[in-house]
């Protein structure tokens, strides 16, 4: 068959899809982690009432986490075995703003309300609130590093100044919201964080996270009532479900960086809630030639590596 041929062919079955189908398929690319994940989770779920049923393709990445909300599971992901020949198939992930109607995260706040309302009655979330870290005198720092930082690929998108960065936020977090008791990294680095040197000095205990539990690491940061998060999907997520799970007190307990990928423009990136709390900016700004090198800053002894 040419590659004309396959093209009229697969255009009209996309014809055929669109005009018979009564399912909508997100079709999860095998890379995407958890946070990303859940965009197309919140995309499934607020089709609900819809004629055609939106899905979302299980990998083998999203297995583990979908165990973990079996009723919701049930409901909206699908296995590759159960796909039909009809059901209309799209990487709606790839311009989320495009199949959202225009919304830039993906969902309007009300869709993914009632959406993390679906999840807190699953196991995932359902006693997440039952935790010391829902205190007022806890910090949750969700660190993530991994390949942002060990390849240099991802480095130029994602690398920052961490070390500042956290500083800089947990600082801030102090000075506004009051003093802590205690400071819990939430981390796929804990050697990493356990050498920040400032960490002590701003709070009496510091504690860190189940690193090779990542529902646990979840919850950590869902359940935190003051969180600091990183330029991730994972740690957003987190971010919007504290501040969804804790309306009383605000968004003013949750600090970001406005710095998300460096492919996006500058300012604080619309990924984030506006109502949050950022640092703008960093004295040696966010991607020092240092950090894009995969090197220690000037000067230090090894331990303070963004």
């Amino acid at each position: 068959m040419t590659r004309a041929t396959t093209k009229v062919v697969s255009a009209s079955l996309s014809g055929l899809r669109r005009v018979a189908g009564r399912r909508d398929i997100n079709w999860t690319p095998e890379f995407m982690g958890f946070g990303n994940q859940l965009y197309l989770w919140c995309w499934a779920f607020s089709g609900l009432g819809e004629k055609i049923r939106r899905k979302v393709l299980i990998t083998p990445k999203m297995r583990y986490w979908a165990d973990l909300v079996p009723n919701f599971a049930a409901e909206y992901l699908i296995e590759r075995s159960d796909v039909s020949f009809l059901d209309r198939r799209g990487h709606y992930w790839a311009d989320k703003q495009r199949w959202s109607g225009g919304y830039p995260q993906g969902f309007s706040r009300a869709q993914r309300a009632d959406f993390i309302g679906a999840l807190h009655d699953e196991p995932l979330l359902r006693d997440v609130l039952d935790s010391p870290l829902d205190a007022g005198d806890v910090l949750t720092v969700n660190v993530r590093r991994g390949d942002y930082y060990s390849v240099a690929a991802h480095r130029s998108w994602f690398a920052i100044d961490l070390d500042a960065y956290l500083h800089a936020a947990v600082t801030r977090s102090i000075e506004q919201d009051g003093p802590i008791t205690r400071l819990h990294f939430v981390s796929d680095d804990e050697q990493w964080c356990r050498a920040r040197p400032w960490s002590s000095d701003l709070a009496p205990q510091v504690t860190y996270g189940a690193a090779d539990n990542p529902a646990d690491n979840f919850r950590d940061i869902c359940a935190a009532r003051r969180l600091v998060l990183s330029n991730s999907t994972f740690s957003l997520w987190g971010g919007f479900i504290s501040s969804a799970l804790h309306p009383s007190s605000g968004s003013s307990t949750i600090w970001a960086p406005a710095f998300f990928q460096s492919t996006y423009g500058a300012g604080r990136c619309f990924e984030y809630d506006e109502d949050w709390n950022f640092v703008d900016d960093l004295p040696d700004g966010w991607q020092p030639q240092w950090v894009l090198g995969g090197q220690d800053p000037p000067g230090s002894s090894g331990s303070r590596g963004g």
